[in-house]
């Protein structure tokens, strides 16, 4: 069974004639407008390189022959901005946290299920068997050079596990000898700090840093009594139970040839409990759960050139463990989690060999290969987990996946690409095999269009088939493996733009459309836990729009997302309804807006934040409100070597005033939010470098 046959016979002709008309038009648009090839010139450098050569902005188009946006937290410095607030400025992503503000967060990308998104750290697969996906909330963010976000086309070096997109975070590795120290104060009882060190090593450079944050997360906030019928019972709460404790430690280095890094991070957090009825003043207040997690990876690897043939060899390690217990001693079990569930352990082990090479094939090719294998082991225990697993405390998957990319150059300029690949992935045994196309032509240093299409396929992993102990029941059968198909079409530019005062200007803009099938998607089953099912099919499109405006003193930065993220599973005579709704979770509108004035020895900014209404199930009985969010700030130099940062986030309350309402069309209350989200906040940071 291939990855674009999951609708019958009739699907796959269908999408093989809509690949032929866009791959046709596409080819002639850029066979018009590009010049003809004479002679075979070599590949461009940049497009087959690792991404850690571009340097500057402009170049950032190069990393791949699909949609890519490039975060630099450098340009958001003492800002205490977590990873899922930088991710929140890229088009075509959605950041959803289902704890609050400071709580578990992950990414959708393009209207994808968060488990279809690969995030990377330095080259290591941070996607676990035992995870869903990534806590994104959980990877600091101090030490990170920059993020690079793929949508679309998965370049060859990221594998085939990345249906929706892939989140890259290169960490620093400053050429020079240097330390920095970070220390920042907030509201709620926010406390950070960061200590990193870089310096000459052997023949190589060195790399560590330690980071520890810690945060309360106490506020009032207008609870409804649990009664969203009565208004006259409600009352202001003290909302309790949002804090953590975070301390993360980073080393690694690399000469020439080889390269070595290991990491630890360590989470404790407390899981407030849901809102409605609750934090009443003057009532003893429930236990909140507590969810304890240390991660930890080390890996090697080393690179080398034969010949005309880059290639290289890694081994990696990653180990998990996760520890929930709403006991809190000898306390009664908090009504938080599963049923029955008041303690459980999940600890995941995983083992990853890989070999990449790359070579030149002729004067028209460059050939990439990637191969991987890994062996991950997960053991459970806890409460009543015999019952709910059937007895089973020991789990292991093994995965291979083996991913050829070919680069053809078809003009003599080496500006017009065509990068077809071809990628196997199996797991336990069962392989699919999925394929992808691009087509990108540079018209002039300051066009370039991109056209992409391809095949997806991924398997449920433990965590979505099997829960986790606490809030995720196991589903209640099998979960078949998601297969669908992408395609999309954008176009770049940059430039200076002399009716604007001669400012420099890029932009760019991408229409996107995915249908897939078996679609493993989450739904709360109460406002206390939920599960995984199968979606028999689903639909997105949208358009992406991300731009920007430099002067000498002022810049101005865009970014927005259309998206229309619709349920297709056909509707079955005497059960609930679903075909023609949208999918939850995926905002119809998104966007940001960020003004930076420069001035002497500092800077100051204001940022608009905005998400549109979305809904919560898939039903479409109850919908969160439209958020709008104003953040301001101001940056100073106090010295060549010191830089102190204020700031307000949400300057207007706005968080004070967000609810569950139903959809029109449903005869319901409005609600207090689940979770709800802290207000106004302000912050303090000193960057020094010693």
């Amino acid at each position: 069974m291939t990855a674009f046959d999951g609708r019958g016979a009739e699907f796959a002709p269908r999408q093989k004639n809509r690949l032929r008309a866009f791959l046709l038009s596409f080819l002639l648009i850029a066979a018009a407008w590009g010049p003809q090839a004479r002679a075979a010139v070599e590949l461009p450098e940049e497009v087959v390189i690792d991404s850690a050569v571009h340097e500057n902005e402009e170049e950032d188009k190069y990393l791949s022959p699909g949609a890519v946006t490039v975060v630099r937290p450098a340009e958001y410095a003492g800002e205490q901005r977590t990873l899922p607030d930088l991710l929140e400025e890229v088009p075509g992503l959605r950041v959803i946290r289902l704890q609050g503000r400071n709580g578990y967060a992950v990414a959708s990308i393009r209207g994808s299920t968060s488990a279809q998104v690969a995030v990377y750290v330095d080259g290591t697969l941070m996607n676990l068997q035992s995870e869903s996906a990534v806590d994104l909330s959980s990877i600091p963010v101090d030490n990170v050079e920059r993020v690079e976000v793929y949508r679309g086309y998965i370049p060859a070096r990221f594998g085939a596990q990345a249906m929706g997109g892939v989140v890259n975070i290169v960490t620093k590795f400053p050429d020079k000898p240097k330390t920095n120290v970070s220390l920042g104060i907030g509201s709620f009882g926010r406390r950070k700090g960061n200590l990193s060190h870089s310096t000459r090593l052997g023949d190589g450079k060195f790399f560590g840093s330690f980071g520890y944050e810690t945060y309360g997360g106490d506020f009032e906030y207008w609870n409804d009594n649990g009664t969203p019928y009565i208004d006259s019972d409600g009352y202001t709460g003290e909302r309790r139970g949002n804090g953590f404790d975070n301390t993360d430690i980073l080393l690694k280095w690399e000469d020439e040839h080889w390269r070595a890094r290991a990491s630890w991070i360590r989470r404790d957090r407390e899981l407030a409990l849901t809102a409605p009825g609750m934090d009443k003043p003057g009532v003893p207040q429930a236990q909140s759960a507590l969810l304890d997690t240390s991660r930890w990876d080390v890996s090697i690897g080393r690179d080398q050139v034969s010949g005309s043939i880059h290639w290289g060899w890694g081994l990696s390690r990653t180990g998990q463990e996760k520890d929930y217990d709403s006991r809190q001693g000898n306390t009664p079990t908090s009504p938080i989690g599963g049923p029955n569930v008041s303690k459980s352990g999940y600890d995941s082990t995983r083992t990853g060999i890989s070999l990449h090479a790359n070579t030149p094939v002729g004067e028209h090719h460059f050939f990439e290969l990637l191969a991987e294998y890994s062996d991950e082991r997960l053991h459970v225990d806890g409460d009543p987990l015999y019952i709910y697993l059937g007895g089973i405390e020991d789990y292991r998957r093994t995965d291979w996946n083996f991913d050829l990319q070919d680069t053809i150059t078809l003009d003599r300029a080496g500006t017009f690409l065509f990068t077809p690949s071809i990628r196997w992935h199996s797991v336990d045994g069962e392989g699919h095999f999925t394929w992808q196309a691009a087509l990108s032509k540079e018209f002039s240093s300051n066009w370039m269009l991109k056209g992409t299409f391809g095949t997806y396929a991924r398997s449920p992993n433990l965590y979505e088939q099997y829960g986790d102990g606490a809030f995720i029941l196991p589903a209640e059968s099998a979960l078949a493996w998601e297969t669908g198909t992408q395609l999309d079409i954008g176009v770049i530019w940059n430039g200076d733009v002399k009716l604007l005062g001669d400012a420099r200007a890029s932009a760019s803009l991408s229409g996107f459309m995915r249908e897939t099938d078996d679609l493993v998607e989450f739904q709360m089953t109460s406002p206390r836990y939920g599960r995984y099912f199968n979606i028999a099919q689903s639909e997105v499109k949208g358009m992406e729009l991300q731009a920007a405006l430099d002067w000498e003193k002022w810049n101005i930065s865009l970014s927005g997302t259309w998206m229309d993220g619709i349920n297709r599973t056909p509707d079955i005579p005497g059960s609930v309804r679903y075909d023609g709704m949208k999918l939850p979770n995926r905002p119809e509108w998104s966007g940001t807006a960020r003004l930076t004035r420069k001035f002497g020895r500092g800077s100051a900014f204001v940022e608009y934040q905005y998400v549109g209404k979305n809904y919560i199930d898939s039903s479409e009985k109850y919908l969160f409100d439209a958020r709008n969010v104003f953040n301001v700030g101001v940056k100073y130099d106090v010295s060549p070597t010191a830089r102190l940062t204020v700031g307000v986030n949400d300057v207007f309350g706005d968080a004070d005033d967000w609810r569950m309402r139903p959809d029109p069309r449903f005869n319901g209350p409005t609600q207090v939010l689940w979770y709800p989200v802290e207000g106004r906040s302000y912050y303090l940071t000193l960057d020094v470098d010693l």
